[in-house]
């Protein structure tokens, strides 16, 4: 059983956090990582969800995600986790491995709270030390936005909700 228990609701937004078993960066290579994109994508499709922030690091991903029913988000990364395991582990020659450790679900509840997740989402590369600049990393949704809404505008997201670090001891609330 999970502990805390999932709470899964309809027509509600989520950010769903999965990581590697024992932490380790078995996401660590390109195509590792476009795989894992190209299977959020082609899911989020599939299951009817709305996906409007991911990130995809080496070793975790953030998803921001909405689904018409939210018994729907399990079996959605089951699909997720099982695919990006077998291909994994057929390429690594690694048949049976244990890949993902967990996922943590946390129900959006204010707008506000939606968009410190979507900054906090697209802020991940940069929090991680795989990039100083947010649109240098290739495996997330920012440079979508970047493109189709622009700087000014995430700026201003960014600047309207800031994103608080709960694992910061200096953030507080």
């Amino acid at each position: 059983m999970h502990h805390p228990p999932h709470i899964y609701r309809d027509d509600t937004w989520y950010i769903i956090t999965s990581s590697i078993y024992q932490n380790q960066c078995l996401l660590r290579t390109k195509g590792y990582k476009e795989f894992a994109r190209d299977q959020l994508k082609t899911l989020v499709i599939h299951f009817g969800f709305r996906l409007t922030a991911w990130v995809i690091l080496d070793n975790h991903y953030h998803i921001l995600v909405k689904s018409r029913s939210g018994m729907d988000l399990s079996r959605f990364l089951a699909r997720l986790h099982g695919r990006i395991s077998f291909e994994l582990n057929t390429r690594d020659g690694r048949r049976g491995r244990r890949v993902w450790h967990n996922y943590w679900d946390t129900c959006i509840r204010t707008q506000t709270d939606y968009w410190i997740r979507f900054n906090y989402i697209h802020h991940n590369p940069v929090k991680h030390g795989y990039t100083k600049r947010m649109e240098n990393w290739p495996f997330s949704s920012y440079r979508y936005y970047l493109e189709h809404k622009g700087e000014g505008w995430l700026m201003d997201i960014f600047r309207q909700h800031p994103i608080v670090d709960f694992t910061d001891p200096n953030d507080s609330f």
